[in-house]
Order: structure tokens, then C-alpha cells, then sequence
């Protein structure tokens, strides 16, 4: 046994190494490890400060700022709503079958969205953020405005377009149809035209050639032959008296005309350029 001191004191203990070591390490003792044993990093005294006092001002922090919120704005739902329906056109456009129930189904869907989105509570937005996104509301509507005048007038044009080659389309079938008439027209044409052909070959006649006349004899020397020289005088002074009368003028013409005939008929080879009968008609005009 130890002598007892003097002092009502209590005995000092041995010092501690492990405690030296763990403050000139810098780590806990026992009892923070203890309670620290889920984290690898150690606590340091401020954190045990903050866990003996409890997290109390962070929830009164998130209780009221969640009192100043407010409910969702409708430009917001619009917004929302926007595009919820490009979204569903998107989807219904990679489907080929069952479009219409799809499309029933994604529609309530979006109507269920809608009606929690308008029950919801939001942070109230700051003005800046207010003021940019309106003026980003109305630029997209400007767009989509814009964007949609674009395409009726793209419709109106392939309206046209389309109108166009249905035009053009009846022209071209009409066109064959009239060149398919002229076709089978050309192909009768040229069979009756092989048949004439076939019909003027054998109607040729193959008659003797003429023989060629070294001289042409006039009118005149035909009836210096006819008509001996001694009795010319004497039918030159007939002819004149009976032309002469006018009574007998038409029948003498009538007489020399088939005179006329009757020697070309004879005598063909001697026929001259100009006929009897214009002479005859020179003579009594």
C-alpha cells in the first residue's frame, strides 16, 4: 500500500500514451470514434458541437421558405402543357399502328399531369427570372407563330404542286390516247396507200415508143400537102366568101373545128403546139 498524502487530493494516475499519441496524431479519442464509426473522416469538434445542439435551424429554414411558396403559375402549365403535346406528336409519329389509342392514352396521361402541376406548389420565382422567361415565353410563341404561318403556306404550295401533276398527269394520258389514234390512222393510211401502189403497178401500160420527128410541120404545110397549089387560091376565096356570110359562120366553124380533129385524129405526129381551134377563134374574133 501507498502512504497516504498529506492532502485530500486524489492520487495522480500514470500519464496515458495512447492519448499522447492520438493528440499529436490529431485524431479523436474513443468516444468520438464511437461515434463516428460509420465515416471515415473524423469529426472535429465543431461537428460534435453541431450534432449535441440538432439540426433545428435547417428545418425551420425549410419550413418557411416552403410557406412562401406558391402555387404554379399558369404560364407555367402552358408552358408545361406545350410540351407535353409535342412530346406525344413525337411518339405517335414512330408508331405505325394503333395511333388512336395511343394517343387516348398518352392525352389522359398529360390531363393527370396537368391537374397535379395546377395543385403543386413552387418557389416563387424572382423578378429577373419572371421577366426572362416571359420574354422567352414570347419569342417561342413568335416562333411557333411564325413556324406555323410557314407551314400552311408550305400546304398551300404542295396543294398546287399536287393540283399541277394531276393536270399534267390527265394531259399526258389524253396525249397518249391521241397519239395512240393517230398511230393506228398512219398505219391504215399506209396500207391503203401499199394497196394503190399494188393497184397503179399493174394498170401500167407498157405501150411502143414513139419515133422521134426530125421536123415539126405547121398547120399550114399540112394543107400545102392536103391541098394541091393550083386549087389553093381557089379554097382560100371559098373559105372567105362563106365565112363572110353570117349566117353561115357558126356552121363553118363548127366544120373547121371537126376538120380539125379529124386531122390530128389522122395525122398525129404532125400536130403543131398550137391547135386549129385557136386559130379559128383568133380569126373570127
Amino acid at each position: 500500500m501507498k502512504p497516504s498524502r498529506g492532502s485530500k487530493r486524489p492520487p495522480t494516475k500514470a500519464p496515458n500514451p495512447k492519448k499522447k499519441k492520438e493528440k499529436a496524431s490529431g485524431f479523436p479519442a474513443k468516444e468520438d470514434q464511437e461515434l463516428g464509426d460509420n465515416e471515415k473522416i473524423p469529426l472535429t469538434k465543431s461537428v460534435k458541437r453541431r450534432k449535441a445542439k440538432g439540426d433545428l435551424p435547417s428545418v425551420s429554414k425549410k419550413t418557411t421558405s416552403q410557406d412562401s411558396w406558391r402555387p404554379m403559375p399558369p404560364s407555367t402549365i402552358s408552358a408545361v402543357e406545350n410540351i407535353l403535346d409535342l412530346s406525344i406528336l413525337a411518339t405517335l409519329a414512330l408508331k405505325r399502328a394503333g395511333k388512336k389509342e395511343s394517343q387516348e392514352h398518352l392525352n389522359i396521361i398529360k390531363n393527370k399531369v396537368l391537374a397535379h402541376c395546377a395543385q403543386l406548389k413552387v418557389p416563387a420565382q424572382k423578378r429577373g427570372d419572371l421577366i426572362h422567361s416571359t420574354q422567352r415565353h414570347q419569342e417561342e410563341t413568335k416562333k411557333s407563330e411564325l413556324g406555323k404561318m410557314t407551314l400552311n403556306s408550305l400546304k398551300a404550295d404542295l396543294k398546287a404542286v399536287v393540283g399541277v401533276l394531276e393536270r399534267t398527269e390527265e394531259q399526258t394520258v389524253s396525249l397518249q390516247q391521241i397519239c395512240s389514234k393517230l398511230r393506228d390512222e398512219l398505219e391504215e393510211e399506209e396500207k391503203k396507200a401499199k394497196q394503190i401502189l399494188e393497184i397503179s403497178d399493174q394498170c401500167v401500160l407498157k405501150l411502143p415508143s414513139l419515133l422521134p420527128q426530125k421536123e415539126e410541120i405547121t398547120f399550114e404545110t399540112r394543107l400545102q400537102k392536103i391541098i394541091p397549089q393550083c386549087e389553093c387560091e381557089m379554097t382560100a376565096q371559098k373559105l372567105g366568101i362563106i365565112l363572110q356570110k353570117p349566117v353561115t359562120t357558126q356552121d363553118a366553124q363548127v366544120l373547121l373545128l371537126q376538120a380539125q380533129k379529124h386531122a390530128d385524129h389522122l395525122f398525129p405526129s404532125l400536130s403543131s403546139g398550137a391547135t386549129y381551134e385557136d386559130e379559128v377563134e383568133t380569126h373570127f374574133s
